[in-house]
């Protein structure tokens, strides 16, 4: 039976074969204004993600089934059956989900526990232990956007399919269960004799950093370092390199205290005038001598 995407019109006729039951859409009663196009819109958005939901996890097991037929001694692997839109114009609940009817008991492989937020221990038998390898599977392939739950069904065919998405709206999927799911899983998951067969790496919590104790802002730091470098504050038991400076006689000071050339010239002047005067007085007292004996 081909795979139908049917749209909203009052002339379609849709074919429902014997071999498949036709499943109304479960949270219809609740909707009081069917007669509203409103409300019918609403209802074919509804059941339109329960059919991508549901056929983009069948498309991901056919990839997995391909990875595992090529494993030898895996065995037989669980197929995702198709979900189907239909229109029934006729109906007072025009949108409806259609899938083949699987007679027998049905099993729950994977499932959640009741309060929604964590995931049940997996069936230990073997669809229930494939069914989570195929859940460890996707989440890797995915790079961890992706997790499948709520896996059952009859033998190795599954149905009724949920998903967990780590961002909203990922590959244009509207998330059925709650995003903790995911972490979650990587916290509870213990691999399996399937898992290995896959060579499915082993899920880790992510650590966070580890913090620094006792850390500091930077502007605390740079102070406490400015505060230790600075010369103006001085160490205890040290004196300050400013008291040194002011005992140390000042260069004015020195200056002052010593002769300048100017004044050195000068009194070289008078001590080498001063010998002159010397002689002349001895000149003068020569000359008187002289005279003294030619008179």
């Amino acid at each position: 039976m081909a795979k139908w995407g049917f749209e909203p019109s009052p002339n379609l006729v849709v074919l429902i074969t014997t071999s498949f039951c036709t499943v109304p859409y479960s949270s219809a009663s609740l909707l009081h204004l069917l007669d509203s196009e409103k409300s019918r819109r609403v209802l074919f958005l509804y059941a339109l993600q329960e059919c991508k939901i549901q056929n983009s996890s069948r498309e991901y097991c056919k990839i997995f089934a391909a990875e595992a037929r090529a494993v030898p001694d895996f065995g037989l692997v669980p197929e995702i059956i198709p979900l189907y839109l239909i229109y029934r114009p006729a109906n007072n609940i025009p949108y409806a989900t259609m899938e083949e009817d699987l007679p027998g008991q049905f099993e729950r492989y994977c499932r959640r526990e009741r309060n929604g937020g964590s995931l049940a221990p997996a069936d230990p038998s073997e669809v229930g232990q494939k069914c989570c390898a195929f859940q460890h599977w996707l989440y890797q392939w995915t790079n961890g956007n992706i997790l499948v739950t709520d896996l059952e069904g009859v033998g190795w065919k599954v149905t009724n399919v949920k998903i967990a998405t780590k961002t909203k709206g990922y590959q244009g999927l509207k998330e059925s269960c709650s995003p903790n799911l995911l972490d979650h899983f990587v916290a509870s998951h213990q691999c399996n004799r399937y898992c290995e067969l896959l060579s499915l790496k082993r899920l880790e919590v992510p650590q966070p950093p580890p913090k620094g104790k006792g850390s500091r802002s930077p502007n605390m730091a740079r102070k406490t370092s400015s505060a230790q470098s600075s010369p103006q504050l001085p160490k205890k038991g040290q004196s300050s390199p400013q008291f040194p400076k002011k005992s140390l006689a000042s260069p004015q000071a020195s200056r002052k205290g010593s002769v300048s050339p100017r004044s050195a010239r000068k009194s070289s002047d008078n001590a080498a005038s001063e010998p002159q005067s010397a002689v002349r007085p001895l000149r003068g007292g020569e000359d008187s001598a002289k005279g003294s004996q030619l008179q």
